[in-house]
């Protein structure tokens, strides 16, 4: 198989893969059909992927990659947590792929951790750095305070019935509710880092 070949066959396999473990999870996704969106045999897929569970990890690494790859800015932390949460409204499955990753993990450690760990202590210096110039809460565990900026981005997505429950908004992924959503989230951020009198 030519070079350029193999390469589309993998993306296109990644990409069937991230939509049959959104729809189904880890243990609902099937091979047969990962292969069949992808338009290649389950052969080929096994062939450059190894097993189902080193292709969910591979999956979800890359997409968790895209998102680690948002700019840190700590002249911006406000803005940056609205970059988030635009990178969720266009990938708003992704926080499904980590619940079903969370059930199968636990508190053991997951794949590619140093690397995940990495960039999040990097939020974390990004949060420590505005700090110190004074325009986050110097008062604020920064840890904490980077911990409850991603459940607040992300729990819209990780639970659309209950955000649909609670906000009256019948499609909580439709784009009026999304521009509402997100202008609440960077209000409360900004509320939730601003330096107190």
């Amino acid at each position: 198989m030519p070079v350029r070949d193999a390469i589309s066959s993998k993306e296109k396999i990644l990409q069937a893969a991230f939509t049959e473990f959104s729809r189904c999870g880890f243990a609902g996704a099937r091979v047969d059909e990962i292969a069949a969106r992808a338009g290649v045999n389950k052969a080929l897929l096994y062939q450059h992927f190894g097993d189902k569970e080193a292709l969910f990890r591979l999956v979800l690494e890359r997409k968790l990659a895209e998102l680690g790859a948002l700019g840190a800015d700590p002249d911006r932390v406000v803005d940056v947590v609205g970059d988030f949460f635009d990178f969720h409204a266009k990938n708003p499955w992704l926080i499904r792929l980590t619940l079903w990753e969370a059930l199968d993990y636990g508190t053991k450690s997951v794949p590619s951790e140093p690397e995940r760990k990495k960039q999040l202590e990097e939020r974390v210096a990004t949060l420590q750095e505005a700090q110190r110039q004074g325009t986050v809460d110097p008062l604020l565990d920064a840890r904490q305070t980077l911990f409850t900026l991603v459940g607040l981005v992300a729990f819209w997505f990780a639970v659309p019935q209950m955000a649909r429950m609670t906000t009256d908004e019948p499609n909580p992924y439709a784009p009026d509710a999304l521009a509402a959503r997100r202008a609440h989230v960077i209000d409360a951020a900004r509320r939730i880092l601003e330096v107190k009198q």
